[in-house]
This record gives structure tokens, C-alpha cells and sequence, in this order.
């Protein structure tokens, strides 16, 4: 069938439309069905196509899209306890601080920090410490409202961040249901067969204006003052507490540089033969001049030493000092011996034995001739680690002396555990031998422990008579304190050594 049409005024342009022959014409040519078919199923594949690869970017956006959720999860969280990170915390003390200020009322934020942790990790092990750190998390979760912040920011260290416009107790009051919480026994039967028990210390500041990071920093200094109180326990920042902190570290800084600047110094206190009567040798002390602010005090340094991890390397370089030293006066035909005291920091290496070792080879000394001198309670942070490493000092040949006896942890259950020459009576008790019964049945009964332990007993802070004669009749092996001999530099004990007039003059002089 054909049918024309005329299109236009002047019928020039005609439109043939044909219909009815398709059919007949697809048959006519060849394999035109074939081709019509071909086409047919070309479509719907292109359309199957299109649908899944249409349906595959949806999948796949929705991936991206979980997968991006997960990698701001974990960017944004401690992956050990689930926790918010530092990060996260920062973001939501910024929004809180700008809520508080719109409502005037400041935020509190706890730093916390567990006391004594690090024994953990060192005595059972990584997974034992990752199981209590994930409870100590749980019980820190369970006790912050929904709308306060519970994080980990590293470590042992926690922070909450506490919303005081809905609080409505003392973030005090927090602080102190947190210590009574964290306080209660661990249940880490599974990794050490057994409970454990630790305490917490807290930092609170509370701020409006100000920035959450510097927030953190006043809590942070608060915390410093908590564990230098005694631990366990919280204390609130305090203004002056930013200048302290300040000295601190600049102190710090200083310390760094005093070794290398000779600013350092050992001077050494005599050790007499409280039965004999004659000079056994010396105990090294350590000394800081300070270019600027003068001789600062053992007590103020020391523990700065200890924190920041500077006592091992000043520690190496005053047990080669006083090694040296030692050295000298016995090649001057002096039979004298040499104590070096080891902190905790040290003991708590192997390295130690290694540089002991390396020392006595550098300087020449006999090993007999060097005592090392460790704290009750730096030995009872990891008794088994502790007596091991004793053990290969001993080994060595050196002398192993536990000093401030008996006002630390009570090791008389562990003394045997211990390669231990010398026990010294600190100067607590010594002080009161002669004026109290108490004290000086207590001098009696260490004295006593000794003998029967086949340990020498030596007596620190001798500072009057009354206190000599009285070590004397209990049978103290030993002592030392002002009244036989102040600290001395080097020069001093050349004259003393070299002048035997001198000596004998001043033990004379003590009483004896």
C-alpha cells in the first residue's frame, strides 16, 4: 500500500509513506529475519547491561559510602577499646566549650592515668595489659552520662569530658566515684590466673574561655600534681600549677644539657666499720651546679631525672665516674671500696649489667670493690626481672646492697629471693634509736635479720653519739652520716686519704 501527500502551497514537496511490505520484505531479503532477531537480542543485552552496571554503581557507592564510614570510625576511635581517639575528643571538647559559653557555665574535663601500669605490660605481657585496659575503658564508659565523653587518648591514659550544664554534682565528686571504681580487683583469670588490682590518679580542669587543647594541658599539669601527691587520688588545676609546670620543664631542659656541659659532679660520703674503727670507702653522690641558679638539690632533680629517662644515661656516666675514681685511690695503694646508686629507670633493663660490666673494664676496678645500691621498692616493681638481673651482677663479682630497708614494700618474704650483700637501716629509724623503744627494737630486729641472714647491716644518717653508741651495741656491721663524715669532693678525700693524721684525728673526734 502507498499513499502520497502533498506538503506546501505550491505542492512541490510530496511525502510517500509505504506500509503492510515489511514482512514481505524482511522475507525477501536474505537472513533478514536473522538480522531483526540479531538486533532484538543486541537491545536486551544492552539493556541488561545497563541495568546492572546501573544497579553495580549503587552497589558500589554503597560500599564507598560504609567504607568510608568505617575508615572515619577507625580514624576517629581507639581501635583497643573502642573509645573516642584524641582526635575525636578535641572535636567534641570544641563543641561543648562553645555550648558552655553560650550557657556561661564552664566544662570539667578528667586526665586520667593508671597507676602503675607499665609493670603490668613488663611483668605479664602485652595481652595481659590490652584485657585490663579494655575493662578500665568498660568501667570508665559505664559511669559518664550519655551526654559527657568518655576517650583514650594513649597508653594508660584516659579523659572524660563532662557537660556541667546538665551536671548536676561536683566534677570533684566524678573524680572521686572514678578512684572507687578503677580501685576494684581486675578479673584477668583467663591471661594471668588471677586478679589485679591497681589505683588511677586524675587532673580536673574546668574551663569556658578557653581552648580544649589548653584544657587538656591544665588537666594534664593537674595530673603531674596528683601522682607527685602520692597517686591515687585527683587534684583540680590550679593557676600556679602553670608556672611550676613551666620551671619543671625548663628545668628538664636544663638537665638535658648539664652532662654535657659539666655541670655534674660526684661528691662521696665515708663508710666506716662501726666494730673496727676504720674507713671502708665511699658512697657516690650525684650533684648539679646550675650555671644560673646554682647547686639545685638531689631531691629536686633526681625525680626529674627518673621521669623524663635522663637518669640512664646520667646513671651510666656516674657509675664510670666513681668506677674511675675507685680505681685511682686503690692504685694508691687505698683498699677502699665504692657504692653506686641504680634507680629503678636502670634496673629495669638489661643494659644495666652491660654497662656495670663495661665500666669495671674501663676503669680497671676489681669487681669486689663496687657495690650497687638499689631501693627496696625498685626491686618489688618486678621482683622476678629484678632478681634475675641482681643475679648476673653477682656474677660479675659486684656487691648488691638494698637501701631505705624497710620503708618501701615488706620484702622480708621476698629477701631470700634477692642476691643481696648488704641491707642498710635507713635514717628514719636510725634517727630514733636512742630516744624511742619502738625504733630501736626495730633497729634491733633488722640488725638481727642481717646475722641471721648472713647479710651485713650498714646504718644510714649516724648524726649524734647517743645514735653511734647505740648501733655499736646492737652490732651494726656499719654506718654513715654527718657525724663520721660529710659528703666530700674528690680533693677532699685525697687529703683525707693522704693525711691519715686527718683521719684519725676525725674519728677521734666523732666519739669513737
Amino acid at each position: 500500500m502507498v499513499q502520497r501527500t502533498a506538503i506546501g502551497g505550491d505542492g512541490r514537496w510530496i511525502v510517500t509513506v509505504r506500509g503492510g511490505v515489511a514482512a514481505a520484505e524482511l522475507a525477501a531479503v536474505p537472513g533478514g529475519w536473522a538480522v531483526f532477531g540479531g538486533g532484538l537480542v543486541v537491545t536486551a543485552l544492552l539493556a541488561a547491561l545497563i541495568l546492572t552496571l546501573s544497579r553495580s554503581r549503587e552497589r558500589a557507592l554503597e560500599m564507598v559510602t560504609q567504607k568510608t564510614c568505617q575508615l572515619r570510625h577507625q580514624a576517629l576511635h581507639d581501635p583497643l577499646t573502642g573509645l573516642p581517639n584524641r582526635v575525636l575528643a578535641i572535636d567534641r571538647a570544641e563543641q561543648m566549650l562553645a555550648r558552655a559559653r553560650r550557657a556561661q557555665v564552664p566544662i570539667a574535663v578528667l586526665y586520667i592515668d593508671i597507676d602503675g601500669f607499665k609493670h603490668v605490660n613488663d611483668t605479664f605481657g602485652h595481652a595481659a595489659g590490652d584485657s585490663f585496659l579494655r575493662s578500665v575503658a568498660e568501667r570508665i564508659r559505664r559511669l559518664v552520662r550519655e551526654g559527657d565523653t568518655a576517650a583514650r587518648l594513649a597508653g594508660d591514659e584516659f579523659l572524660v569530658l563532662l557537660d556541667t550544664v546538665t551536671l548536676d554534682v561536683a566534677p570533684e565528686l566524678v573524680a572521686e566515684r572514678l578512684l572507687e571504681l578503677l580501685r576494684e580487683p581486675y578479673d584477668l583469670t583467663a591471661e594471668i590466673g588471677r586478679e589485679l588490682a591497681l589505683s588511677a590518679s586524675i587532673g580536673i580542669a574546668c574551663g569556658l574561655d578557653t581552648s580544649a587543647e589548653q584544657l587538656l594541658a591544665d588537666a594534664d599539669i593537674a595530673l603531674y600534681a596528683a601522682k607527685e601527691a602520692g597517686r591515687d587520688r585527683f587534684v583540680a588545676f590550679e593557676s600556679g600549677m602553670q608556672t611550676a609546670a613551666q620551671d619543671r620543664i625548663a628545668l628538664e631542659m636544663d638537665l638535658a644539657d648539664a652532662l654535657a656541659d659539666d655541670e655534674l659532679s660526684l661528691v662521696y660520703q665515708p663508710t666506716f666499720d662501726l666494730l673496727g674503727e676504720r674507713l671502708r670507702g665511699f658512697e657516690a653522690l650525684l650533684r648539679w651546679s646550675h650555671p644560673l641558679r646554682g647547686p639545685i638539690p638531689p631531691d629536686e632533680f633526681i625525680p626529674i631525672a627518673e621521669r623524663s629517662g635522663l637518669v640512664r644515661p646520667i646513671g651510666r656516666w656516674v657509675l664510670r665516674t666513681a668506677c674511675r675514681q675507685a680505681a685511682q685511690w686503690r692504685a694508691q695503694g687505698h683498699e677502699l671500696s665504692v657504692a653506686v646508686n641504680v634507680s629503678g629507670r636502670q634496673l629495669d633493663h638489661d643494659d644495666l649489667v652491660r654497662e656495670v660490666r663495661a665500666a669495671l673494664s674501663e676503669s680497671g676496678l676489681e669487681a669486689r670493690s663496687l657495690t650497687i645500691e638499689i631501693t627496696e621498692t625498685s626491686l618489688m616493681r618486678d621482683p622476678a626481672a629484678s632478681a634475675r638481673r641482681l643475679q648476673a651482677l653477682k656474677q660479675l663479682g659486684v656487691k648488691v646492697a638494698i637501701d631505705d630497708f624497710g620503708t618501701g614494700y615488706s620484702s622480708l618474704a621476698y629477701l631470700r629471693q634477692f642476691p643481696v650483700d648488704t641491707i642498710k637501716v635507713d635514717r628514719a629509724f636510725v634517727s630514733g634509736i636512742a630516744t624511742s623503744l619502738e625504733s630501736a627494737a626495730l633497729v634491733r630486729t633488722l640488725i638481727e635479720l642481717g646475722r641471721t641472714l648472713g647479710l651485713e647491716t650498714l646504718a644510714e644518717g649516724i648524726e649524734d653519739p647517743d645514735q653511734l653508741a647505740a648501733l655499736q651495741r646492737a652490732g651494726c656491721d656499719s654506718g654513715q652520716g654527718f657525724l663520721l663524715g660529710r659528703p666530700m669532693a674528690p680533693e677532699g678525700v685525697a687529703e683525707l686519704l693522704n693525711d691519715r693524721r686527718a683521719a684519725i684525728a676525725a674519728w677521734a673526734g666523732a666519739g669513737l
